[in-house]
């Protein structure tokens, strides 16, 4: 039994809409009417280490983090793969030491441990569908 369930759906071209439980995200792999595929990657990726950092500060004794933004930029090899990425992390309170709370939401972030296990899908095809 899976733990994620997503359908996703596209009648023409390559604009998809996916259902994750109650919540709608529409991608683009083709062009500008929404994110890519590899933008949505990193977005999410951003999004989990950001909370994992809050919860990381947490433990290394920062009260309250207060606002926290992480900035992303990555790139991008000539196939169009997510090649490299960089985050910068601006957080509103004082960190006794930032590389530890680095490390540990390194440890926490789930994106960051699957990304490094490369994992690919098991792919099943059920043709003549509709």
């Amino acid at each position: 039994m899976s733990d994620i369930h997503v359908e996703t759906t596209a009648e023409t071209g390559y604009d998809t809409r996916s259902t994750i439980d109650d919540h709608e995200v529409d991608i683009d792999a083709a062009g500008p009417s929404a994110p890519s595929p590899v933008e949505m990657l990193v977005t999410a990726y951003t999004s989990c280490f950001l909370a994992s950092f809050r919860a990381a500060a947490k433990r290394n004794g920062v009260r309250d983090p207060g606002r926290i933004d992480v900035d992303a930029d990555a790139s991008r090899d000539d196939d169009d793969r997510l090649d490299a990425i960089s985050f910068t992390v601006s957080v509103e309170a004082r960190l006794d030491d930032p590389a530890e709370i680095v490390a540990d939401a390194r440890e926490e972030c789930h994106v960051d441990a699957s990304l490094k296990q490369s994992v690919q899908a098991e792919v099943t095809v059920e043709d003549d569908a509709f």
